[in-house]
């Protein structure tokens, strides 16, 4: 049997599984969260046993930075949520009381007003 060792490399994207494209932080985020291995390989199926178990020999190496790097980046998401959600944007917040239909028909209104702004058509006041 053949096997070779799984390392760690980083090449400008942060460390990631050598030969592959997942970054420690793909697999980190699941584990961070308590998924196990057989959660995390489904959602990366490309993921053999053999890489998971050096991601985690490099995340018990340096647990403390892989989580702050963590809380940053989750940090970066929730601002920009609550960015488009000031702008009226695709996390606005919705009427809980509304039907998808209805959620519907508004998002296809804006829309429409959205397309006849950038055709040059004025809003009515």
């Amino acid at each position: 049997m053949n096997t070779k060792e799984v390392r760690i490399v980083d090449h400008g994207r942060g460390p990631q599984i050598e030969g592959h494209r997942l970054t420690v932080m793909d697999v980190f985020y699941y584990l961070h969260r308590g998924y196990d291995f057989d959660f995390i390989q489904r959602a990366m199926p490309s993921l053999t046993r053999e890489q998971f178990d050096a991601v985690v020999e490099y995340v018990d190496r340096h647990h403390d930075e892989l989580v702050e790097r963590d809380r940053r980046v989750e940090e970066f998401h929730q601002r920009g949520m609550e960015a488009q959600r000031a702008r009226g944007g695709i996390f606005a917040v919705n009427d809980e009381n509304l039907t998808t239909e209805e959620r519907v028909a508004r998002l296809k209104e804006k829309i429409l007003r959205k397309q006849a702004e950038k055709n040059g058509a004025r809003r009515p006041d």
